[in-house]
């Protein structure tokens, strides 16, 4: 978790360089915090959670979008190669809607 909050709160920083989180059985904390940004309290990481949370599910989302975007294309480029323009339009108008929700996706995530 902790992790998780650091890696979305400071995402430009090196979590071995600029913190490091350990486990010594009792739970993951944070041992080293080398940023020149006041280091978090643990009620400034639990606030940061939900965001962190919903960051990563978006960026999942995004990969799955993805996916799904590069199927359409090769079905795309196999509709054109076969002369099936039919198809290819079809497939063109849902790769122009899986583009848009990306986007979608991709703005949330920034904002997030």
């Amino acid at each position: 978790m902790i992790a998780l909050v650091l890696r979305h709160l400071y995402p430009d920083a090196d979590p071995l360089r600029d913190y490091v989180v350990a486990d010594d059985g009792s739970g993951p904390r944070l041992i080293t915090w080398n940023l020149a940004a006041p280091q978090p309290t643990p009620a400034e990481l639990d606030a940061a959670l939900p965001a962190a949370q919903a960051r990563v599910e978006t960026q999942q989302e995004m990969v799955q979008v993805q996916g799904m975007l590069d199927e359409r294309y090769r079905m795309y480029t196999r509709a054109l190669a076969t002369g099936n323009g039919g198809a290819a339009s079809e497939i063109q108008a849902e790769i122009t809607d899986i583009l848009a929700y990306l986007k979608e996706l991709r703005d949330a995530s920034r904002s997030a």
